[in-house]
């Protein structure tokens, strides 16, 4: 008999991999679709078709998965109601056989560090989450909705928009000069600031594709910018204190922690954004043991999975397989 199959689910903003995993830890197939955080019926619909795919690949099929334990790490799954009615959601057409559901920054958290480990992990992405783990027993999550809960409104969001905006104030002698203005007029090829946010007003832009902006505040920061500079900054200061924060939510444990950092901005080959966080919070590294995982989130899920269905499975395995793999683009229509 096969053993029994995980399906890993890391669904974000922007995009979702589906995984399909073994008992044994073997990559069995990886597909990668369009973003998942549409809501409860819309993001089941998206992990199924997905899923479902993945299963073809694989050559299994229905009742494999009718068998199945799927991991679904999600993004919006930030309050308990809303965890609640994804898995409501994720289990109403009885596809798999058992389902978990929780946050995507779990997932993450999962990459870099070792099953029950203490440790936290922030994702950097469009928005930013933060969670901690100081034993199996003991989780905190902060809740990550933006302004309402205390947050920086989102992370490369942010900085996209900070740089229009600064950009702008630059333009008309609001705020000082800064090449962050001549680099995003040459980045849409328009000759003012002003053309961009006409655009956006008139909906011909819309704040997700300003997301291009994001390497070009990293470089010209790391390139002494003043105002990139105190932009990433200001993200890589909140960074730390998120992490700071969580790991006081827990008595001093006897073990070192780890910080696993991920998301967009931590995917940086030049790795600007963790250089930021270092220069930031310097103290931070005697706190922590900091890094950013090679591999994907989704095999932090795969990880969870195999957890839950108690697999004794060499965590290395699991990550190297899918270092050495690369998922199949595919719809989910």
């Amino acid at each position: 008999m096969m053993a029994r199959l995980v399906v890993a689910v890391d669904g974000g903003n922007s995009k979702t991999d589906v995984a399909l995993v073994n008992e044994d830890g073997a990559l069995l197939s990886w597909v990668r679709g369009p973003g998942s955080a549409l809501g409860p019926g819309r993001t089941a619909a998206v992990v199924t078709r997905l899923a479902t795919v993945a299963a073809y690949d694989a050559g299994l099929g229905p009742a494999q998965l009718a068998v199945a334990h799927a991991a679904c790490c999600l993004a919006g799954a930030d309050l308990p109601g809303q965890v609640e009615a994804l898995h409501t959601a994720l289990t109403a057409g009885r596809v798999w056989g058992s389902v978990e559901v929780r946050n995507d920054a779990w997932a993450l958290l999962r990459t870099g560090a070792t099953q029950d480990a203490p440790a936290v992990a922030v994702v950097c992405g469009a928005g930013l989450k933060c969670v901690a783990r100081a034993d199996d027993d003991r989780r905190f999550e902060f809740p990550g909705l933006g302004w309402q809960s205390g947050d920086l409104s989102g992370a490369g969001d942010l900085l996209a928009r900070e740089a229009v905006r600064a950009a702008a104030r630059a333009e008309d002698g609001r705020g000082p000069a800064t090449a962050l203005r001549q680099a995003i007029c040459a980045r849409y090829a328009v000759a003012s600031v002003r053309e961009i946010a006409e655009r956006l007003v008139a909906g011909d832009l819309t704040e997700r594709q300003l997301d291009v902006l994001v390497p070009v505040v990293l470089s010209h920061a790391h390139d002494g910018d003043p105002v990139a500079f105190t932009l990433v900054e200001r993200l890589a200061v909140e960074v730390a204190t998120l992490a700071r924060t969580a790991r006081r939510q827990f008595a001093p444990t006897s073990f070192p922690w780890s910080l696993v950092l991920g998301g967009g901005l931590f995917a940086d080959p030049d790795g600007r954004m963790l250089a930021a966080v270092r220069a930031a919070a310097p103290g931070l590294e005697e706190e922590f043991r900091i890094g950013v995982p090679d591999a994907p989130p989704v095999a932090g899920a795969a990880l969870l999975g195999l957890d839950q269905v108690a697999a004794v499975v060499s965590e290395k395995t699991v990550c190297r397989a899918f270092l050495d793999a690369k998922p199949r683009m595919t719809a989910a229509e």
